[in-house]
């Protein structure tokens, strides 16, 4: 938890959100929020919602998507690495070069 986050994408959401809305944070986020407007979401009664997503509840829908043709996973996926090109890899995906959405990493 050493990662630090400037909170520009949680400041938006909160100006943009109207009076009584939810902010929805889904994934993985362990940052320090710098400038967090507490005061702006309590004016509007906001509501957060947080959390890592419920994988294995959602699991079984989506392998059903996936077996009937519904769902193709690997629409996501951009780039394809050699797992020893992962450092590489993740220095594009946090730049957001080329387009990079979603690494595979093949040992």
């Amino acid at each position: 938890k050493l990662e630090g986050s400037s909170g520009v994408a949680i400041r938006q959401c909160i100006a943009a959100t109207r009076r009584g809305g939810v902010v929805s944070i889904p994934g993985v986020y362990a940052g320090f929020i710098h400038g967090f407007l507490l005061g702006d979401a309590f004016d509007k009664g906001l509501t957060f919602k947080m959390g890592q997503t419920h994988v294995q509840g959602l699991m079984p829908e989506l392998l059903d998507a996936i077996m009937e043709g519904k769902l193709d996973p690997g629409d996501i996926i951009s780039h394809r690495m050699r797992l020893a090109d992962a450092a590489q890899g993740y220095a594009i995906f946090d730049a957001k070069d080329d387009d990079c959405r979603k690494i595979v990493l093949t040992p």
